[in-house]
């Protein structure tokens, strides 16, 4: 593949606020889509802090943490989202805010690879 550590490997997931009622105002954010490593622990409390972060960006005024429960969007909900199966969700070409995680950020290579829209596909 030619990355140079494990830690340049990394998966896109999309996170549901599972508590976003069905007629929430415009623009807050039912999914987001992550960017993390596979070799790390995706943190709840970091991501909830980026999505309240780009809700303010909208000028939406803020809700507490206890209006946020971010799931993992599984199987078929998130095929028919995305239209990527399952191991193969990439960010290019949706709709959707994407939060990269800040650990990749911070990569001393500057690059790192994730799914391109195929399972055997990285980029």
């Amino acid at each position: 593949l030619g990355a140079n550590s494990v830690d340049e490997l990394c998966k896109s997931v999309i996170m549901e606020n599972t508590k976003l009622a069905p007629d929430a105002e415009p623009g807050r954010l039912r999914c987001v889509l992550v960017v993390v490593q596979y070799v790390a622990k995706l943190n709840k409390e970091r991501l909830i802090k980026a999505v309240q972060a780009i809700e303010a960006s909208r000028n939406l005024p803020a809700l507490g943490k206890k209006q946020y429960n971010m799931r993992l969007l599984e199987g078929e909900t998130c095929a028919k989202m995305t239209g990527f199966e399952h191991n193969a969700v990439t960010p290019l070409g949706l709709d959707i805010p994407i939060v990269l995680s800040d650990k990749i950020a911070e990569l001393p290579s500057g690059h790192f690879w994730l799914g391109g829209g195929h399972v055997d596909l990285k980029l």
